[in-house]
């Protein structure tokens, strides 16, 4: 009894410290990496929702920016209350909804009768201005399809506009981007209601009074923003980024992804560390009973030193006395007991480590939140406080353009000024755009209409801007389809400007547009010197510049081509060069009338 009571001691003393070191370090180990996932997923979310709040808030601005130039637009009819001016202004209102996606219109201006577009554009005469900083307000569900309204008032007129919620808001969260498999991203109202779709509407509750009764949804309507983790509209538990989005009238952007697949790290990290931590269980076992074993004869004078190392004390030396047997004994405590100090101290080196990687990670995430902070800001400077200035100045030039009897140096000023300021709008669209492209890419809008009559009025606009040159346009064939208005007059807007801008002003522009079987062509020619033939290859890529026709300043930042092929693939297109000494400069772009029509047949010559 003696001899077994000796042996489970020393099997006791052998094991312990080695137990408890694997523990201690396992579960260390397993608490920092548990924390470090948790805050990485809490931070991921928060940038999605952060992602989804930008662009929903760049929609309504561009939505409200594109309502004040309509009403400066007015200013273009002509005087009075007859007849002509109400042809005008209707024609004006029928351009913006077909091309800005509205849903119902209602136009008021000062001594004429309400202009409306729409079924339900009545219906519009109940708005009422909006507070301060509001920018929309979503209507009450009253059926399938959400909407949201807009009222714009300037000098007596007001513009009433509603969107339909499921085309102009849901394509910005049904992108899952940050959010894994599981997660989705939502806009509810301020009664905490669906305004776009959920991912898993079987479950959405869309019956009750309020549908979204969570605690994250109750703490984003009471306007605060926050990451956290609890249950959802499903009783599924996920880690929630909210925000209070004041220019909606009290919406709330959502985004979830489930704890499940956020943790599903941590879960695999805990199996690995105790499959490791049984794996050197065993092996200390199976060692220390061999050792057990083979020296069982009493060793009380190393009882003193065999306590002390028991108790932590791991920088002990156990002399070595006796036969061999013993000897081993005492050099194997010896051993254990350095290795366990060089454990502590190798834990005690990683973990300063891992706090001194915390700290310049913490600080390199200031840096990128504080870049990011400034990106923001400029582009909110370039798109709210330089738009609608150039847009003024552009637009008053255009307008003193057409008056009758300028003599040749003022039409010569008004035409620089307005050639300077139209740059400018197009230099700040294409910032914008080419961040969006790199993004998320470009979304476009399809609407019915005849490429044919946008392509002559874009082409009017560019000659207009440029009366010292010739712009040759022609048509050929059919081109009704459907496209998105907007991006198809900035493609024509910046090939038939860049073919301007690399040609002698003494030669002509040709711009040619044609329909084929389910395809619209669009050739632009210009003369002058080739594109040099390394220069090709990259000629669609962002920022870079080419030279004027006479070799003078740089013509732009660089962005039209890219932006130009961005929207041509956006609609299904191709879009090439061909150049040559001799026969000049063409671009030639092809896309199909409409989504999934026949396929792109091959690029030929320009006739």
């Amino acid at each position: 009894m003696k001899t077994l009571s000796f042996r489970a001691q020393l099997l006791l003393l052998m094991l312990a410290p080695v137990l408890v070191t694997t523990v201690v370090l396992g579960g260390l180990a397993y608490r920092a990496a548990s924390e470090a996932v948790r805050e990485n997923a809490l931070q991921a979310v928060g940038l999605a929702a952060n992602a989804r709040e930008q662009a929903l808030l760049t929609r309504l601005h561009r939505q409200h920016e594109r309502a004040n130039t309509l009403l400066d637009r007015t200013g273009e009819c002509v005087p009075g209350q007859g007849p002509e001016r109400v042809r005008c202004l209707q024609g004006v209102l029928n351009g913006f909804v077909a091309t800005e996606g509205v849903r119902d219109a209602r136009l008021v201006v000062p001594g004429l009768q309400p202009l409306l577009v729409g079924a339900e554009a009545r219906s519009l005469e109940e708005l009422t201005p909006l507070p301060a900083g509001q920018l929309a307000s979503v209507e009450p569900k009253r059926g399938p399809e959400r909407v949201y309204d807009m009222l714009v008032q300037r000098g007596g007129m007001s513009l009433g506009l509603r969107f339909s919620a499921t085309e102009q808001l849901e394509p910005l969260f049904r992108d899952r981007y940050g959010l894994g498999l599981s997660g989705e991203a939502f806009l509810s109202d301020s009664q905490g209601g669906f305004v776009t779709a959920p991912q898993y509407p079987e479950q959405s509750g869309e019956s009750w009074s309020h549908p979204i009764d969570t605690r994250p949804m109750s703490t984003c309507l009471e306007g605060r923003d926050a990451e956290l983790l609890a249950s959802d509209y499903r009783g599924v538990g996920v880690i929630h980024g909210f925000r209070y989005i004041e220019e909606l009238g009290g919406c709330c952007i959502m985004a979830h992804i489930d704890q499940a697949e956020a943790f599903a790290p941590v879960r695999t990290l805990r199996t690995r560390l105790v499959e490791l931590a049984g794996v050197l269980a065993a092996l200390a076992v199976g060692l220390s009973f061999v050792f057990a074993r083979r020296f069982s004869r009493p060793v009380s004078h190393l009882t003193e030193r065999a306590r002390a190392l028991q108790a932590g004390a791991l920088d002990i030396e156990v002399p070595a006395e006796g036969p061999l047997e013993l000897k081993t004994f005492a050099e194997t405590f010896t051993k254990m007991a350095r290795s366990l100090q060089e454990a502590m101290e190798e834990r005690e080196r990683l973990l300063r480590e891992v706090q001194e990687d915390r700290a310049r990670l913490e600080e390199l995430a200031r840096q990128a939140q504080e870049a990011a902070r400034i990106r923001e800001d400029l582009v909110a400077v370039v798109s709210h406080d330089l738009r609608n200035p150039i847009s003024a100045i552009s637009m008053s030039a255009r307008a003193m353009l057409k008056r009758e009897g300028l003599q040749d140096w003022q039409a010569k000023g008004l035409g620089r000024i307005y050639s300077a300021a139209d740059r400018a709008i197009r230099l700040i669209r294409d910032l914008l755009d080419s961040t969006q492209a790199r993004v998320g890419g470009i979304p476009v809008e399809r609407r019915p209409l005849d490429f044919h009559e946008l392509a002559r009025h874009v082409v009017e606009e560019v000659q207009l801007a440029h009366p010292e040159r010739h712009i040759h346009f022609e048509t050929g064939g059919e081109a009704q389809g459907a496209w998105d208005a907007d991006r198809m007059a900035q493609v024509i807007t910046n090939l038939v400007g860049n073919a301007v801008q690399h040609s002698p002003v003494d030669t002509p522009v040709r711009v040619r547009s044609r329909g084929e079987d389910g395809m619209v062509c669009l050739d632009i020619h210009n003369e002058g010197p080739p594109i040099p033939a390394e220069a090709l290859p990259t000629l669609f890529e962002p920022f870079r510049r080419g030279r004027s026709s006479g070799g003078g300043a740089m013509g732009s930042v660089g962005l039209g081509l890219f932006i130009s092929r961005q929207l041509v693939e956006a609609h299904g297109g191709t879009i090439e060069v061909r150049s040559g000494r001799g026969e000049g400069t063409t671009f030639t772009v092809r896309f199909p009338r409409a989504p999934g029509s026949g396929g792109v047949p091959p690029l030929g010559r320009a006739g």
